[in-house]
């Protein structure tokens, strides 16, 4: 009796999960990245997963595919440790500080990863995720102290810029420590914010619209 044929170019056994599968392929490519630096090719991704450099591009539509799912991957990550520490009553800059370490800690340990993310990823992309909370929090802020908050988001903006570009000159440059640049980071935050009206002050925010925000951005709603 003649053996049943199998249809062409598909695998024998179980199939991998497709999230499985890209999950595995981001890992793969974290790895490259670490070893190959900021520039990693995908030739040199696909090697490091054992995979043709087309099956990549199947699964991620290319690096900038590829480069979106470790923003996803390491954004949900800073959010989610942000997350964590809203637990209790937090004035604006214990927030601010908190959020600021928890970024810095996060590109120390990776800072290849996050050099080749802001190479290859869309500028907007990188801050719209982490941009809603800090915008929830300056307005609640700005609200609470009777202050105009219609900008908001631009405050935001500015701040998670002067954070990216300094963060990226200091993990290339390790100085000062970390604890200190960290200070440094804050002070300049709060500087500004200071300067578009806000005050510091020692009452707890309202953490209610950081939390919303924070929830929509790792867990967004089905369109």
């Amino acid at each position: 009796m003649t053996a049943p044929t199998r249809r062409p170019g598909r695998p024998r056994g179980a199939q991998q999960d497709p999230a499985e599968r890209r999950a595995a392929l981001v890992d793969a490519a974290t790895r490259a990245i670490a070893t190959h630096g900021a520039t990693a090719s995908m030739e040199q991704i696909a090697a490091e997963a054992g995979v043709s450099k087309a099956t990549l591009y199947d699964n991620f539509d290319g690096k900038a595919g590829l480069t979106d799912a470790l923003l996803e991957r390491y954004g949900r990550e800073v959010l989610e440790q942000f997350a964590r520490g809203l637990g209790g009553p937090l004035t604006g800059q214990q927030v601010v500080r908190g959020g600021i370490e928890i970024f810095v800690r996060l590109i120390e340990a990776q800072p290849e990863t996050y050099r080749f993310i802001v190479l290859n990823a869309d500028g907007g992309a990188v801050m719209a995720d982490v941009a809603a909370p800090v915008t929830a929090l300056v307005r609640s802020e700005l609200a609470r102290q009777g202050l105009d908050d219609t900008g908001s988001e631009a405050l935001a903006h500015m701040t998670l810029g002067a954070v990216f570009t300094a963060t990226e000159w200091w993990c290339a440059t390790r100085t000062p420590p970390r604890d200190a640049f960290v200070e440094l980071l804050v002070g300049y935050v709060w500087a500004g914010f200071s300067a578009s009206g806000l005050q510091e002050s020692d009452e707890p925010v309202d953490l209610t619209a950081v939390a919303t925000a924070i929830a929509l951005a790792i867990d967004p709603p089905a369109i």
